[in-house]
Formats: structure tokens, C-alpha cells, sequence
């Protein structure tokens, strides 16, 4: 049951990334990233009513606060890289390495990695170096490989944050997340003068983005807190199929020869690591 609310988050993500690092192109991704935040907030007061709470602790609000804030990190970075950078090769990138930490993590806390899964971690460290190496890809430049490890590094973090609350505490982990991120976001972007309410197509982009992020989240939050983070998570990091077969049909994206290879070693890999 778990293993299908990730898959689902996966789903959502990757609608959501897609539509995130789209709208960024119209506008900044500070923009993006507050009002998507904010646009999430209905349904997350949902999901408070009709997800149960029996019991709250102090540590669920905490790392429900202190996920959101990694997570916030990893949303700014992932939009801007996909603005500035292909969307196609960007997203496997991410997601490849997003999945690595949680596996790692939920090993230290003795949870088990069969085989299959080892040669998966192996191919997703082969398809990053693949599709990072071309640079026949005038997008594909040193600041946007940055921005995909930083956003990886902060979803990493996001999901190990989430898996740590309780069952009992419902999506209130989420609300302590969105009270720290939607403040903090449009004061930065206010700093930076561009927190104005979209426009346009850019905000019915932006609304798209919000909701299936938020959606995402409720998905992901009942799967980590019930099933394991190593095997949830990297579930989670199929979102770039969603996402590359998105920028391909709308965007009309082409890799090159060497990062095709590479994306779909990286998919390859999420698979194997799935099993």
C-alpha cells in the first residue's frame, strides 16, 4: 500500500516539477516557489480534515519544520535548474540523486538493500556521470549541474525529515512545514523584488505547480510514515519520467545520443532500486 502512495507522489511530482521549472521560465523561480507554496495551502487544510491526528508531538511539528525548510531549498533549485537548463536531462539527474541519501540513511538505521538494488545505486552513479559529461548541450552548463545536486541534496533531506514523524500525526507535519517555507519564501522574494502574484498563463502554471506539489506531499508523507524510507523514496525518484516525457511532448526536447543513454540508465536505475 505504501509502495503505491510513492509511486503516485512520483506521479504528482513530476506534473508538478514539470509545471514549476515551465512557469520559472516566465518568471523568476522565487516567484514560482512562493506562490506555488502558498496556492498548496487548500489543499493541505484538506487533507488536516480528513486524515485523522490522534496523537501530535513536538518532534513531528519540528521535523515536519525543518523538512519543509531543506525541501524549499531543494524546489528553488530544481526550478531554476530547470529553467535555465534542459528539463530532460535535469530531472533524472535530480531524481537519481535524490534517492541515494534516504537509501543510505535508511541503511544506518538497519534497513536492508537486496542485490539488484546495490546495481541500481551503480548505474544511477553511471547515468549522472553520462549525461553531466556532454557538454554538446549548450544547457547544460557547470551552474546548472550545481543547482540539480542542490536540489537533490534538499529533497534527500526533505523525504529523511518526513520519514522520522508518526502515523498519529497526520498531515499536521506538512502544516508545520508550509507555516516555516510559505513565510520565508515570499520574504526572500520580496528581498529580491519579485514577489509579485503572477500573471497570465505563468499563474495558471503556478496553480498546477502548488497543487500537485502539495498532492505529492500528502502522498509521500503517508508512505514514509508507514512503509521504508530506502525503498519509498527512490520510488519517488521516477518523477523524471513524468517530467521527461512532459518537456519532450510540450517542449520538444531531443537529448543527444550520450545523455539518451544516460536518462534512461537513470530510469533503469530507480526501477532496479525499486525491486
Amino acid at each position: 500500500m505504501t509502495q503505491l502512495s510513492a509511486v503516485a507522489s512520483a506521479v504528482l511530482y513530476g506534473i508538478a516539477d514539470f509545471s514549476g521549472g515551465l512557469a520559472s521560465r516566465m518568471t523568476s523561480p522565487w516567484t514560482v516557489t512562493a506562490w506555488s507554496q502558498l496556492f498548496g495551502l487548500p489543499l493541505l487544510c484538506l487533507g488536516l480534515l480528513v486524515v485523522s491526528a490522534p496523537s501530535i508531538s513536538a518532534s513531528d511539528l519540528a521535523f515536519g519544520a525543518m523538512g519543509g525548510l531543506f525541501g524549499l531549498i531543494g524546489i528553488v533549485a530544481l526550478y531554476a535548474a530547470l529553467a535555465a537548463g534542459t528539463m530532460s536531462i535535469v530531472s533524472p539527474v535530480t531524481g537519481a540523486l535524490s534517492a541515494m541519501l534516504p537509501v543510505a540513511w535508511g541503511l544506518s538505521s538497519g534497513e536492508s538493500i537486496a542485490p539488484l538494488q546495490w546495481i541500481g545505486i551503480a548505474i544511477a552513479i553511471t547515468s549522472v556521470v553520462m549525461i553531466a559529461s556532454d557538454r554538446s548541450d549548450a544547457r547544460l552548463s557547470s551552474s546548472v549541474i550545481v543547482l540539480s545536486l542542490v536540489a537533490s541534496l534538499g529533497f534527500a533531506a526533505f523525504f529523511i525529515a518526513l520519514s522520522q514523524t508518526s502515523p498519529d500525526a497526520g498531515m499536521w507535519p506538512l502544516a508545520a512545514s508550509r507555516i516555516v517555507t510559505v513565510p520565508v519564501a515570499f520574504a526572500l522574494a520580496a528581498t529580491m523584488g519579485v514577489a509579485s502574484v503572477p500573471a497570465g498563463r505563468s499563474l495558471k502554471i503556478v496553480t498546477v505547480a502548488g497543487n500537485g506539489d502539495m498532492a505529492a506531499n500528502i502522498a509521500i508523507l503517508i508512505a514514509l510514515q508507514r512503509g521504508p524510507l530506502g525503498i519509498n523514496s527512490v520510488l519517488v525518484s521516477l518523477y523524471p519520467a513524468v517530467t521527461v516525457i512532459a518537456a519532450m511532448v510540450v517542449l520538444g526536447e531531443r537529448p543527444t545520443s550520450v545523455q539518451r543513454v544516460g536518462i534512461v540508465l537513470a530510469l533503469c536505475a530507480a526501477v532496479a532500486l525499486s525491486v
